[in-house]
């Protein structure tokens, strides 16, 4: 049913000045407006409101002013009215905040793409492309592929609606589009998947632990060495899954033992050679051994801040957390003696890590940290650990959201074949085998001169556009999944080595001790890693948009407080018994709308502050 015409004064308890419907005359007309005014029929039409969030009710409003500038404040109105908590003064005031700053990056497109991800149907209108993507990069072609990657901002913005949807229809999948152009020993790992999802945890868990175990491997981003590690975060509901990702860490356990059998080994020594100094103390020349390192590869993720730190410190900054309980972090976190997220911020870009030691007071650092993590759990548990967008563990993750998939697999699988687990031990073996290999030099990962200009043209545009949609605070993850590319080619390129079983030939040294490989990038594994990206560029978008963010919280609860205010002068002003045209008169009088008025009667019944004997009948509890 078509909503009646919206009339501002019916709301605003002062006197205002009715808002304009058209243009005013002084003003050009835009040459998108016949476009726009087509969407706002529409949505009155319809009576949807697109305006459910913070984030896309202020792309709204800056929209309308790059496009309209004054002249689109009537139009910002029609469309937020259909919110259940529209305020006019409140909108009015937004609009001329945003009138005053302005924004460079949003365009009325963000308006169009917002609406169509809301429902309103703008298939039959223009959709201009917004001036901010109209990028040139070296006067790089956008080829068939760079098209292919242009964000679908409907699918992204109808996508990100709830983290907690259970659904068999998975956000967007990567690995059947790159499954016939990975390297072998990956190609093995995806034959044990049960499904596309199954194959994309799998790819990801994998290359995750591989990014601890080379610590020898490096290239130059941004004009700083940068080394393969990742952060990764599955996250489904329960039952979903992700306990396959379990699997993953087989890979790394031989590589893990060895470490912790040279640590056992060392401790035998240490403590007959702590026997020996007590015996030959008394001769005054007896020196006392050293206690040797803790070797480990896994770190625990229930552990303290000063063990965490303790334990990178003596693997060379080289540590591996893998928990397949989100929770576990989060209330290490959370305790006085565990908070060690701001070791976990550095971790990601090799930056310094500094503590103090107890003991002797011995001040460490830990130059160029290589920590990589590897975490799953529900979608609670992911607020538990990043309560906000703003906070910087946010945009160093890569998240993958699992679908509930309701298809029961056969559990009784009575081929002759090797278990998930043996098949995985074995990969592991083979890859222990080749790493004893590759930590014999250090190796120099590069892209080639047409894989930087690709990469520069695709994130250049995608920046921008997903700025234009979702706000700025989503710039951070954007950026830093341009780093985690990188780092997949980098990953990917080393693994390729394992093949054919050769290495490129040292080209010269590193510190004039050890020689160094270079390593240059297969066309393959760069679109390999391009094509995963474009996918968890939309996992990316789901958390985010299920985040709260400051700014949005600040705006809630503002909403809420004066929401609650208006209801209570509403109900003070209300006699102690009274029928439905009674509250409808004292709405008006207030200026309250009809619509809200309704909601405030439900909102107070619902609360207790009114009784409901019998239909249209409404009486104040004695």
């Amino acid at each position: 049913m078509k909503k009646p015409a919206f009339n501002p004064d019916d709301w605003n308890s002062a006197p205002v000045e009715k808002v304009p419907t058209a243009l005013s005359p002084s003003v050009a007309p835009s040459s998108n407006l016949s476009s726009i005014l087509a969407v706002v029929g529409d949505v009155e039409a319809s009576g949807i409101d697109i305006t459910p969030t913070y984030s896309e009710w202020l792309a709204i409003a800056f929209a309308l002013v790059a496009e309209l500038g004054e002249d689109g404040r009537a139009i910002f109105h029609r469309l937020s009215h259909f919110n259940p908590e529209y305020d006019y003064n409140e909108t009015d005031r937004q609009y001329s905040k945003c009138l005053k700053d302005g924004s460079r990056e949003i365009t009325i497109a963000s308006l169009f793409h917002i609406a169509q991800a809301h429902g309103v149907d703008i298939g039959h209108k223009p959709m201009p492309t917004p001036a901010s993507s109209r990028i040139q990069v070296e006067e790089v072609e956008e080829d068939e592929e760079l098209r292919k990657a242009k964000p679908l901002k409907s699918t992204l913005l109808n996508s990100s609606n709830s983290l907690n949807q259970s659904t068999s229809a998975p956000i967007g999948t990567f690995s059947q589009s790159i499954r016939n152009q990975l390297p072998d020993i990956l190609k093995r790992i995806v034959a044990d998947a049960v499904s596309e999802v199954d194959a994309d945890l799998l790819i990801l868990g994998s290359l995750t632990v591989f990014s601890a175990c080379l610590p020898n491997v490096y290239g130059v981003y941004d004009r700083r060495e940068v080394f393969s590690n990742l952060f990764l975060y599955v996250t489904a509901q329960a039952s979903a899954g992700k306990g396959r990702l379990s699997l993953c860490r087989h890979l790394a356990a031989p590589l893990h033992r060895e470490l912790r059998e040279q640590y056992r080994k060392s401790m035998e020594k240490y403590k007959q050679d702590q026997v020996q100094y007590v015996l030959n103390k008394k001769n005054g020349d007896a020196k006392e051994p050293e206690e040797p390192p803790f070797l480990t590869l896994f770190i625990p993720a229930n552990s303290t801040a000063t063990v965490v730190y303790q334990t990178l410190n003596q693997n060379n900054g080289v540590g591996l957390l893998f928990e397949t309980e989100g929770d576990t972090l989060a209330n290490a976190f959370n305790s006085d003696l565990g908070n060690y997220s701001d070791g976990f911020r550095k971790a990601f870009h090799h930056e310094t890590i500094s503590y103090l030691r107890k003991k002797d007071r011995e001040y460490v650092e830990i130059q160029k940290p290589k920590f990589s993590a590897i975490l799953s759990g529900t979608p609670e548990q992911v607020f538990n650990l990043i309560p906000s967008a703003e906070n910087g563990l946010f945009s160093r993750f890569i998240f993958y959201v699992m679908p509930t998939e309701i298809v029961w697999h056969d559990m009784f699988d009575d081929s002759d074949g090797p278990t998930a687990d043996e098949l995985f031990e074995e990969i592991g073996r083979d890859f222990y085998s080749f790493h004893k290999l590759l930590t014999a030099q250090t190796v120099r990962f590069t892209l080639q001169p047409e894989q930087k200009q690709r990469f520069n043209a695709f994130f250049s545009q995608t920046q921008q556009e997903y700025a234009a949609i979702f706000g700025n605070d989503i710039i951070a993850s954007v950026r830093r999944l341009g780093l985690i590319l990188f780092r997949f080619a980098m990953i990917l390129t080393v693994l390729r080595q394992m093949d054919d079983g050769t290495f490129p030939p040292p080209s010269g040294s590193d510190d004039g001790q050890r020689p160094e490989a270079v390593l240059t990038c297969a066309d393959a594994d760069f679109a390999t890693a391009l094509a995963m990206v474009k996918v968890l560029l939309q996992h990316t978008v789901t958390v985010f948009q299920a985040l709260p963010r400051r700014a949005e919280r600040r705006f809630r609860q503002d909403r809420r407080q004066r929401t609650e205010s208006h209801m209570q002068t509403f109900l003070a002003a209300l006699p102690d018994s009274f029928d439905r045209p009674t509250y409808l008169k004292t709405a008006a009088d207030l200026g309250i709308n009809e619509k809200t008025a309704e909601r405030y009667i439900t909102d107070l019944c619902r609360s207790g502050q009114l009784d409901h004997p019998a239909s249209g009948q409404y009486t104040k509890p004695s």
